[in-house]
């Protein structure tokens, strides 16, 4: 018994020893002041519903000296759809006798989960995350805007409008089937999912205007997402199809536009940021007025194999802001042996970029006739300078900002006032043309 007693007594004071050997840090108060968070609210805006958003990230911070243990953190609307918590690497909407040591701070990972609804209106979320602390309780926020949208997949019935009144979100491939067409009305926005593809084998017909153009892009729109390329497949215009579009913009792709052995009409087009080409013709006929055409990895524009190209009013600049071009030149008209004769014509265009030559023509049985354009070449040096074209000008006084993808004319530019009078009489803003207009797709 006296034994029994002796390492009792013993294990005790060991007990004691240990405990009061804790940093302080690992000691839970009873009392704590007030929690402090990295951010006031949390704000997911504008997403898409129904389809994966980025997270959001929350630091909770333990001014205490010793630890604090949270009672529960959990959000406020109970089994909320709308949003998900990690915290401590576990997935829900509730927790419980959460720790934070005392200096340290706790993460909580929020998941905006918006689910797609029949609606056209901007669907608003509204939560808040609420820590429990022995002695209070605090808050932040969540916020989500969210668009519904009108998921499309497979073959579009035919003879189909789309409109401005609810985003369209491309998954997987989207057909446009022989003998049915698609109208889109202006201020339509299309998003693509991850490696989606639009192909026409019937109509196309896209109708922006200057002040409210179609939208072609990747679904995520978050600012790190800007310069993503490849994200998507892009347009594809196959054979015995009908194309127009107008001021439309189309971007995040692999290859822009690919027209294949079929006729297309540019007006106005925007064609930016891609991991391969902008525009693509194989045996086509393309004819493009007042287009933009920019960031791209291999090359702006390629015509192959034949084919009839007729560019009026376009810029074509390509840098290397956001990647290593590896020397491939902007703009490449390519005839191999044996394919039909390349028709190309330019008039008041622009092909420029950082590279010594941003234009070639290759092969046999091409046809060119050029006047009033801006090059960079030193190639054609010789066999360009005709027809008032103008070569390797100063390059800092071409475009306003073109690391801001600003391709318009300041006051110093040599393309104002040099181009040739056409049947074009707006840019590709709808400003009025002058007489004698300016070179390339922006009218000072």
């Amino acid at each position: 018994m006296k034994l029994n007693y002796i390492l009792t007594i013993f294990f005790l004071i060991c007990a004691i020893l240990l405990y009061s050997c804790r940093p302080q840090n690992e000691l839970f108060t009873e009392n704590p002041q007030a929690l402090r968070f990295s951010d006031e609210a949390i704000i997911f805006d504008t997403i898409l519903a129904g389809v994966p958003t980025a997270t959001k990230r929350l630091r909770v911070y333990n001014p205490n000296k010793r630890a604090v243990r949270l009672n529960e953190v959990f959000l406020a609307s109970g089994n909320s759809n709308d949003y998900t918590l990690l915290l401590n690497a576990e997935e829900g909407t509730s927790f419980r006798n959460v720790p934070i040591l005392g200096g340290d701070s706790l993460l909580v990972i929020i998941k905006a989960n918006i689910q797609n609804k029949n609606s056209d209106d901007i669907y608003q979320a509204f939560d808040s995350i609420v820590f429990v602390l022995p002695n209070r309780s605090q808050n932040v926020k969540l916020l989500t805007w969210a668009e519904n949208v009108n998921v499309v997949d497979g073959e579009i019935p035919c003879n189909s409008t789309w409109t401005a009144q609810r985003p369209y979100l491309l998954k997987n491939k989207v057909k446009i089937a022989p003998n049915c067409s698609l109208r889109i009305e202006k201020g339509t926005r299309i998003y693509a999912f991850n490696g989606a593809i639009l192909e026409n084998l019937g109509s196309l017909q896209v109708e922006g205007k200057p002040d409210t153009n179609v939208i072609f892009r990747y679904f995520r729109r978050e600012s790190n997402f800007e310069n993503v390329l490849g994200t998507w497949q892009g347009l594809r215009l196959r054979k015995a199809s009908q194309n127009v579009l107008r001021y439309t913009q189309i971007s995040h792709a692999r290859v822009g536009v690919l027209v294949d052995s079929t006729q297309a009409l540019l007006e106005a087009v925007r064609l930016q940021s891609f991991s391969e080409a902008a525009l693509v013709g194989f045996k086509a006929k393309i004819f493009m007025r007042n287009c933009l055409l920019n960031n791209a990895i291999t090359r702006l524009l390629q015509a192959t194999n034949g084919g009839e190209y007729e560019l009026v009013h376009c810029t074509l600049a390509n840098y290397e802001f956001f990647f290593n071009r590896q020397e491939e030149a902007g703009s490449v008209f390519l005839n191999e042996v044996g394919a039909d004769s390349l028709k190309i014509r330019l008039f008041n265009n622009i092909f420029w970029g950082n590279l010594r030559d941003e234009i070639i023509f290759s092969g046999e049985k091409i046809a060119l006739a050029a006047a009033n354009n801006i090059f960079r070449s030193k190639i054609y040096e010789q066999v360009l300078n005709t027809n008032n074209n103008l070569l390797n000008v100063p390059s800092d006084l071409l475009f306003r900002n073109p690391r801001l993808f600003d391709y318009s004319l300041p006051s110093t530019s040599p393309a104002i006032g040099k181009g040739i009078s056409t049947s074009i009489t707006t840019d590709i803003l709808g400003k009025i043309r002058k007489n004698p207009p300016d070179i390339g797709a922006f009218e000072r």
